[in-house]
């Protein structure tokens, strides 16, 4: 992981932050549309999609600014940190996508555990550094990001 010092914060417009995260959760919407041949399923699951997307970058960006900096240690210290702040972020996620869904369908929520979000949450995370890292920009892996 990198030093204090080689921190480098991130930023970029929110419109290419909207329209990516938006055309990611568009494109599971339409898929899941496309899958049950039901479109209003697409349109709920984009919107519930948002949450890991938007809600997602939300706290990467969150972790990479505010608090990667003030955590102490090595590499593995670091490494740990974030995977548990992952955990913990992707658990408030699925929280709020399946309050959603409960919302906007009338119907009770999903009785699943509430750290199968966390749980996939981190999945998705480590596959989506892992894309960064081999496209070689800053990820996880190589920790410059």
């Amino acid at each position: 992981m990198a030093t204090e010092t080689e921190w480098n914060t991130f930023a970029e417009p929110w419109h290419r932050t909207a329209v990516r995260n938006g055309t990611i959760a568009a494109a599971i919407g339409l898929g899941v549309g496309l899958f049950t041949r039901h479109l209003a399923a697409g349109f709920l699951a984009a919107v519930m999609a948002l949450w890991f997307t938007l809600g997602g970058h939300v706290l990467e960006v969150l972790f990479r600014n505010r608090l990667q900096p003030l955590i102490a240690g090595g590499a593995p210290v670091q490494a740990l940190t974030r995977m548990v702040y992952w955990f913990l972020g992707g658990s408030a996620l699925y929280a709020g996508a399946l309050a959603t869904r409960a919302i906007l369908t009338h119907r009770e929520a999903v009785h699943w555990p509430w750290w199968v979000g966390g749980l996939a949450f981190v999945g998705l995370e480590l596959v989506v550094h892992l894309l960064l890292f081999a496209r070689g920009q800053p990820s996880f892996y190589n920790g410059r990001g």
